[in-house]
């Protein structure tokens, strides 16, 4: 190699982006570019010449051998000591964390790759080093996130109940399909015949938490459980879900909230009466004439303000009427041109299948949000109850 050949040699490894370093066959650097001066902190000037693994006082601290200097050694000796190391044809490659450099350790990327004269003779090696440090810990906080949603859907399917009470007049089904994302869906009811509240009657409840992870899995299962312990000493849900926000409220410290929808079945008369604190309205088909009406607003979002007032109504559900609760998950669904399921393709999927039982009828429903959102991802949770007299 030429005295100009060296030279541009030399200026090619100087503006590699990578740090990088070579050495000679007998371990003496003759090139440290500015990458690795930035990397390491020590001039270009103080390591070219230097020998006996001088090169590794900056990563490791003492002299020891660098994954340049294993260019020279023996296949079958890399594979008995370095156990870690891949070969990639004549190029060696590893992924090491380095515990003593700058003191507080780092994750490296390392590749090093034989020098040939014409000859075909090993001449000397290169060896470029990348720090990983901040992807991996990337990575890690990646899987530990992963790790927070799947505690977080441990929690929301812990909470759902297994089996769905019945009560004399009604057929009720309910579902939760948890989004990649987990949220804060629930649903619960509530068997006032086991917990005598009055025979003949049973408390249902759907809700949605702000939020997503395990704070909102816990904000949920916080909010299960006011309610329920509330709903068992008052047969008026206004007052159950005034009593349940003024606690919720007061334990709402990161601002997070509750939208929810709460109401009692009645065998003996035949009804309904509920409590709309903020969520989206549920939608009742009369079998009568195929009207259908929505089950508006009668206070605001559990969680937001202390001494709320919430009122209560009631209707009736006679033969064949069906009453479908459901969260933002279903009606937000969106296809690929970012258009949203809506209401009224829900409203019209009610309409043409309400005869079908509760199951069919929640059935129908999820898939007509799957055909519609066609392979979109879901962002997030969809919960379904259906009520339906009989």
């Amino acid at each position: 190699m030429t005295g100009r050949e060296d030279e541009n040699y030399r200026e090619i490894i100087d503006f590699l982006p990578d740090a990088t370093f070579v050495i000679n066959v007998d371990g003496t650097v003759i090139a440290w570019n500015r990458a690795m001066e930035e990397m390491t902190g020590v001039p270009a000037t103080a390591m070219l010449g230097k020998g006996d693994y001088e090169y590794a006082l900056p990563f490791y601290g003492e002299r020891k051998p660098m994954l340049a200097n294993l260019i020279f050694m023996p296949d079958n000796e890399i594979e008995k000591r370095y156990h870690s190391i891949q070969r990639i044809g004549n190029t060696l490659v590893v992924d090491i964390f380095i515990p003593t450099f700058r003191g507080r350790g780092a994750y490296f990327w390392a590749k090093a790759s034989p020098l040939f004269d014409p000859d075909g003779n090993i001449t000397g090696s290169i060896e470029t080093i990348r720090d990983i440090t901040e992807r991996r810990e990337m990575e890690e906080r990646l899987a530990r996130s992963n790790a927070e949603l799947h505690i977080a859907a441990e929690i929301q399917r812990s909470f759902l109940p297994e089996i769905i009470p019945q009560v004399t007049g009604f057929e009720i089904a309910a579902r939760s399909v948890m989004a990649k994302e987990v949220g804060g869906d629930f649903f619960d009811v509530i068997p006032f015949e086991v917990i005598p509240l009055e025979k003949g009657t049973l408390g249902i409840l759907i809700a949605d938490v702000s939020g997503k992870g395990v704070p909102a899995a816990l904000f949920m299962a916080l909010s299960r459980i006011v309610v329920r312990v509330n709903a068992l000493w008052h047969r008026d849900p206004a007052k159950t879900i005034e009593d349940a926000n003024n606690v919720i409220s007061q334990d709402s410290k990161a601002g997070m909230f509750v939208t929810l929808f709460y109401g009692i079945l009645s065998e003996m008369h035949r009804t309904l009466t509920y409590v709309n604190a903020g969520h989206n309205p549920p939608i009742v088909y009369r079998c009568r004439d195929g009207s259908m009406e929505e089950l508006l607003l009668t206070g605001i979002v559990l969680g937001a303000m202390e001494h709320q007032e919430y009122s209560s109504r009631t209707i009736g559900i006679g033969s064949g009427d069906v009453v479908v609760l459901y969260t933002d998950g279903v009606t937000e669904a969106t296809n690929h041109r970012l258009e949203m399921f809506g209401e009224d393709r829900l409203k019209t999927i009610i309409r043409e299948n309400a005869r079908l039982t509760p199951h069919e009828l929640l059935t129908k429903i999820l898939t007509g949000v799957e055909t519609f959102s066609s392979g979109e991802p879901q962002f997030d949770d969809i919960t379904l109850m259906v009520i339906k007299g009989v």
